[in-house]
């Protein structure tokens, strides 16, 4: 028979305690990284993105109040705007608890969203009028409202809150107080800015990239293949990629040169993930979920694969 004086059941106590500890301790270091989120146009609904660039998946969905039709996702800020199936407009945020806000505005359909890099600020448009919102990630207010000629065929957004708008009729408007015209002639498919406040912008008629600096002369900064689609900067504003129907351009903005990678995508927009360059890419036509990598050596494509559900923090 063994016995345990107070002093051994203390220390045993004690080790039991520190083995606990450093189970919770490990299991938190294990515990999946987040590389943002996603509308999932099969679910309709905005779902987590669990892993690393190259080795991720499509987890848990965010629980909201109301069914969505479609989403356009600020990941760093966990906000989104989305169409209900009702037929509103709303704001989408899960910063926290999941909030919905209805957005009084007075499109019937949102078809682009564009989001400052603290996606606090968005411009959004039907293809016709352009409103501004700012206040995303608290409570949302409209600062401006503009109806562009021609219908809105692109849209960029500084974090200032100044906008960027490419028409159907082939001029980039700056949207400030007024309409200030940056460039002419050409089929605007994509802009973006770059931390400095430049505007990159991708001409379909050309097959160009172009960088406009504001009140500066416009410039070549490539020339690609096929007619451009959608176009992003990384944080850093060092590099751009440039999609088109299958294949993926990185573009060096320091004149050093550019990569291109083909893919079975058809990327309609690139929407900025965790990393400096990490994009998912929407491809409506295949409703495949892509990340495209920038940030290593070479650029990498994966599909994001299911993983076990679960409500999404």
């Amino acid at each position: 028979m063994r016995f345990h004086t107070p002093m051994t059941r203390t220390f045993l106590c004690f080790a039991a305690a520190s083995i606990l500890a450093y189970a919770d301790e490990a299991s938190a270091r294990l515990s999946v990284p987040l590389l943002g989120y996603v509308f999932d146009n099969n679910a309709k609904a905005i779902r987590m993105i669990s892993g690393v660039p190259g080795a991720a998946g499509i987890d848990g969905a965010i629980a909201l109040e109301t069914a969505i039709d479609s989403a356009f996702v600020q990941s760093r800020a966990r906000v989104a705007i989305a169409n209900t199936k009702e037929g509103a407009v709303v704001l989408l945020q899960w910063n926290g608890s999941p909030r919905l806000v209805s957005l009084g505005t007075a499109l019937s359909r949102v078809t682009q969203v564009t989001f400052s890099s603290s996606g606090d600020r968005a411009a959004i448009s039907d293809g016709a009028a352009v409103e501004v919102w700012t206040g995303l990630t608290g409570d949302p207010s409209q600062t401006a409202e503009f109806v562009p000629d021609g219908g809105v065929a692109a849209l960029a957004i500084k974090p200032d809150g100044t906008v960027a708008a490419a028409t159907q009729s082939g001029a980039i408007l700056l949207l400030t107080d007024g309409a200030r015209t940056l460039a002419t002639g050409g089929d605007w498919t994509a802009l973006t800015f770059l931390p400095n406040g430049n505007l990159l912008a991708a001409d379909g008629a050309s097959q160009n990239l172009l960088l406009i600096p504001d009140g500066g002369d416009s410039s070549v900064v490539l020339h690609v293949d096929q007619k451009p689609v959608a176009l992003a900067a990384s944080v850093d504003g060092t590099q751009a990629v440039v999609a088109a129907a299958n294949s993926i351009m990185l573009v060096r903005l320091d004149g050093s040169g550019a990569s291109t990678v083909t893919c079975n995508c058809q990327a309609s927009r690139l929407e900025p993930l965790a990393g400096n360059l990490v994009l998912q890419l929407v491809d409506p036509q295949s409703g495949s979920l892509l990340v495209l990598d920038g940030d290593g050596p070479e650029i990498r494509i994966t599909t994001l694969l299911a993983m076990n559900g679960g409500g999404a923090q």
